[in-house]
């Protein structure tokens, strides 16, 4: 799966780090842009909604 959707867009689109689980169950943090982030969602690739990270914090489910 691509994590932009242009050179553009890799550059100076938007950045939002997405967290969720792997297969084993470990929290991984996923930087994408928020341009490819709204088509894998209009494309169904993301199954549940992802939980969006701001810089400086943490995820209620590391506390």
């Amino acid at each position: 799966m691509r994590y932009s959707i242009g050179l553009s867009d890799s550059l100076f689109g938007e950045k939002i780090t997405l967290q969720g689980h792997d297969q084993k169950g470990n929290i991984v943090k996923l930087i994408v842009t928020k341009k490819w982030l709204e088509q894998a969602q209009d494309r169904d690739k993301i199954s549940s909604p992802p939980e969006q990270v701001k810089k400086g914090e943490y995820s209620s489910s590391l506390r």
